[in-house]
């Protein structure tokens, strides 16, 4: 039987849309049996975080009014049929957001996806981290309450700080006139500005998408660090002869690219709905009418609040709570700049020749020290708020960076190095990185595997049945909704990534 007729309909009419319009590797590439693992899928995870935030903020938008920016948030909040699930949907999904852009920069620095051609990849993806956190702090500042402004006037102040005429730009594009025409009174009108921005980033975050998924397609999905040897291509088209040799390394169908993406889409909105419906973001329910639980800014109540930022922003906030203004912007900068040249830094000051941790040494320590500060400082920031820490704060971190350099580098250069080296001469190393292998062996029977389908299946329609049931009053059972709406998109998910793994397994 030939390959083609071992195809589903599916793949068959795939393959004759890809025959006119040039899709599967033109526009979207061929995905290999090992890239078939959540790790390889983080940018997915992130990619469905922002256009949920894209849909949830839009519909949010349609009630929230700029010149009044309080009153239409508990309005939105107390009074719109899910409009306390919508507000607590797009408030978790820019943390889960942020936390997952976190996650996934992390394992590409680990796995070195940043090296040689993929340094402008990386340095697009530090882009739109920094565009990603800008949008967080903006849409941060939107229900002007009391901790939200506080925190961002607070910033915007320490910001105007910053070297090299930096601070002079900040500043103008966000003072504004308080007697400027059509600006009520009442209300800071930087509000109306910072709503503008929201969107405008917002584009800007799509617009760098679209370049990095644009960058990755064209050089692919990065080759296990264990399959290339120091000075071996980086680049999956240049195996082209495991391609062919290595079950793990088969090109699959589309269809399991497109199973993927709608697996990793449901569970990212999922898990979204869950958490967002379990843990409503700044609301409590009383009588049954949820009400938004943070009060309105007032400048007089604003003097005695300590100006804490959100957590994404301690680690900034805790150099400017060390040493100066002045020199926190500095060190700030640097943090942008060594981030943004690391792949550089890598190629042509530590030299490391493979992507292998273990044969990246000096690069994992100083990723490890940024890392280790990252989360030592914004705990100390969260801790101690209002309160100055002073130059100890900037010391310890720097004791950080020196202890990764003597305890990291010596046990990757000396130790695990020697290890790796001689694995990849002995043995020609086909685990493909992170994936479960099927080929010639079951995991599960099929009828365990059918058992399994029908105990999601069963739970999916109860959770669209409860959904269903409590829609009878949305305003009071709006959470209860959410969570069953959530639980059964991940059951959903899991269901898809079930299937697909035995499929990926009989192929």
């Amino acid at each position: 039987m030939t390959n083609e007729e071992q195809q589903g309909l599916f793949d068959r009419f795939m393959r004759w849309l890809d025959e006119r319009l040039g899709i599967y590797g033109h526009t979207l590439r061929p995905a290999p049996r090992y890239a078939y693992s959540i790790d390889y899928w983080l940018g997915g995870l992130v990619l469905s975080a922002f256009i949920f935030e894209v849909i949830t903020g839009a519909l949010i938008a349609l009630y929230y009014t700029p010149s009044d920016p309080y009153t239409s948030t508990t309005y939105l909040i107390s009074k719109v049929p899910y409009g306390a699930l919508l507000f607590s949907l797009h408030s978790w999904g820019a943390y889960v957001m942020v936390f997952l852009l976190l996650v996934h920069m992390t394992r590409n620095f680990i796995v070195g996806a940043y090296r040689p051609p993929r340094e402008v990849m990386w340095m697009v993806g530090t882009i739109l981290a920094g565009l990603t956190l800008t949008e967080a702090y903006l849409g941060y500042s939107l229900p002007y309450n009391l901790i939200s402004w506080v925190a961002t006037t607070t910033g915007l102040n320490l910001f105007s700080y910053m070297p090299f005429h930096l601070g002079y730009l900040i500043s103008l594009m966000t003072v504004v006139n308080p007697n400027q025409p059509g600006i009520m009174s009442g209300v800071d009108p930087l509000v109306q500005r910072f709503f503008v921005f929201h969107w405008i980033v917002g584009g800007l975050i799509l617009l760098f998408i679209g370049l990095h998924l644009y960058i990755f397609e064209k050089h692919g999905i990065t080759p296990p660090v264990s399959q290339v040897k120091p000075g071996y291509p980086e680049l999956i088209d240049e195996y082209q002869d495991k391609i062919r040799s290595d079950p793990k390394w088969e090109i699959q169908p589309l269809m399991r690219s497109i199973g993927m993406v709608v697996m990793i889409m449901l569970l990212t909105f999922g898990i979204i709905f869950f958490i967002a419906s379990v843990i409503p973001f700044d609301i409590t329910v009383n009588g049954g009418i949820p009400k938004y639980i943070m009060p309105a800014f007032n400048p007089v109540e604003a003097a005695q609040t300590p100006p804490v930022p959100d957590w994404y922003f301690l680690f900034i906030y805790f150099f400017y709570k060390s040493v100066s203004p002045y020199n926190a912007s500095l060190i700030f900068l640097g943090w942008i700049v060594i981030t943004v040249l690391f792949p550089f830094i890598e190629e042509y000051i530590f030299r490391h020749k493979a992507p292998h941790p273990a044969l990246r040494p000096a690069s994992i320590a100083l990723g490890t020290g940024f890392i280790v500060s990252f989360i030592v400082n914004s705990v100390w920031a969260g801790l101690t708020p209002g309160r100055d820490i002073g130059p100890i704060g900037v010391e310890v971190d720097g004791i950080i960076f020196v202890l990764c350099f003597a305890i990291i580098w010596p046990l990757l250069r000396f130790v695990a190095q020697p290890r790796v080296l001689a694995k990849m001469e002995s043995s020609p190393l086909t685990d493909g990185g992170v994936v479960i292998e099927y080929k010639n062996r079951r995991l599960l029977s099929g009828f365990m595997v059918l058992i399994l389908n029908i105990s999601i299946l069963t739970g999916l329609i109860y959770s669209l049945y409860k959904v269903y049931i409590l829609s009878i009053n949305p305003i009071i059972n709006q959470f209860l909704i959410g969570q069953f709406l959530g639980f059964s998109m991940i059951l959903f998910s899991i269901s898809i990534f079930i299937n697909m793994v035995i499929e990926n397994g009989k192929s």
